[in-house]
């Protein structure tokens, strides 16, 4: 039943795409956005110096408040729903659009047919990969031939990917079927904020501000990836970590963005700092001397900072992890940082003195990402329109 569902669903986008083909394209950026805080700057760019251009935010429900704060700036903003009326409005206004912008794997695109004039480009959210996805991704093995199908609908609608490096070039290629001649190197629009000296110190000045009793230690994050409903089952064992770490440390906690994460209501004689919703995950990055992770993109950003001393990835289900989910080919080959699986492993990590190195890594996956990413892309677009 699901199936039909989805079958029909994809008919009706196919259906108001057919009946919504404009006589002439309009010049108009659409800005297709699921994660909060991801552009860094990007739409803020667009709105500002594109007076006389026309921005629209299709936003996820989780987006909300950030599409308001682009309202109030001057950007038209719609939520994305699967609703027969979102369809009505949203599929003329993309088949209108010159420029349309994608964060993300966006289903309903697989049943849109825009004419050769229209230019759509993922810019994607996040800057490098360590999980599998698209075509790569071993879940979708065992999906039906129409889920397939839709897939690969949804992928051959991007005309162009952009990216900060050939690796994530060849990830999208391996991933989404994406052609050479789609990959553009302008580098990740995202990243250009670990380049601004100034935005740094201030966020760093800030945090130091509310919290000046942090001054003087370790700072680590713990950043986790994405895990499905599985959010409150990580085996990381904070009293073990204060017990062995004491004093000279403290401990952030972030959660995914798509995580609802619940109050941290012991701290561990100010140990412990997980109610931190106020604070995005690049704030916190800012402020970081060591970074756990697991399989998340934020390592590709953390290594761009001069405060990142260390990152250590605390895998504790690397063997099941690959085989479920998926892992890109030779990580442990490439990855910044010692790979754990138990928290014993983890702690004698923390104590090294030595730190990391991430000139190679930087050099392999943030070739392009140099603090001018933004300024490239609004110049394509602004040829584009």
């Amino acid at each position: 039943m699901e199936q039909i569902k989805k079958i029909i669903y994809i008919w009706l986008v196919r259906f108001f795409s057919i009946f919504s083909k404009p006589l002439s394209i309009k010049k108009r950026i659409v800005y297709l956005m699921s994660f909060p805080k991801n552009d860094n700057g990007l739409l803020s760019a667009l709105i500002t110096e594109n007076p006389n251009v026309e921005i629209i935010i299709l936003f996820e429900k989780n987006c909300e408040e950030e599409a308001i704060r682009f309202e109030k700036m001057g950007a038209k903003i719609f939520p994305i729903s699967t609703s027969v009326t979102f369809l009505q409005k949203a599929i003329p206004i993309l088949m209108q659009s010159k420029v349309i912008l994608c964060d993300n794997y966006f289903p309903f695109l697989a049943g849109l047919y825009p004419k050769k004039e229209t230019t759509i480009i993922q810019i994607w959210h996040a800057n490098g990969a360590i999980k599998r996805f698209g075509l790569e991704d071993p879940t979708a093995i065992g999906r039906s031939f129409f889920d397939h199908l839709r897939f690969k609908q949804v992928y051959k609608r991007f005309d162009e990917y952009i990216v900060g490096s050939e690796m994530m070039g060849e990830v999208f290629r391996n991933s989404y079927g994406a052609s050479k001649n789609s990959i553009k190197s302008y580098g990740n629009p995202r990243t250009d904020i670990y380049f601004n000296q100034k935005l740094i110190d201030e966020k760093r000045d800030s945090f130091f501000t509310k919290y000046p009793e942090l001054k003087k230690k370790k700072i680590i994050l713990y950043a986790p990836t994405y895990r499905n409903g599985l959010e409150d089952e990580y085996p990381f064992n904070v009293q073990q970590l204060y017990e062995a770490l004491g004093s000279d440390y403290a401990i952030l906690m972030k959660k995914h963005p798509h995580v609802l994460t619940k109050p941290v209501e012991k701290n561990y004689n100010g140990f412990l700092y997980g109610n931190l919703s106020q604070y995005s995950i690049e704030d916190l990055l800012m402020v970081t001397d060591i970074l756990i992770t697991d399989y998340s993109s934020v390592t590709f950003d953390f290594t761009l900072l001069n405060n990142a001393n260390k990152i250590i990835f605390y895998c504790y289900d690397l063997e099941e992890y690959d085989q479920v989910t998926g892992l890109q080919k030779d990580l442990k080959n490439w990855l910044p940082g010692e790979i754990v699986q138990s928290m014993d492993e983890l702690i004698l990590q923390i104590k090294k003195t030595q730190d990391c190195h991430f000139e190679n890594f930087n050099n392999k996956w943030n070739t392009y990402n140099n603090g001018q990413s933004i300024k490239r892309l609004l110049q394509h677009i602004q040829e584009l329109l």
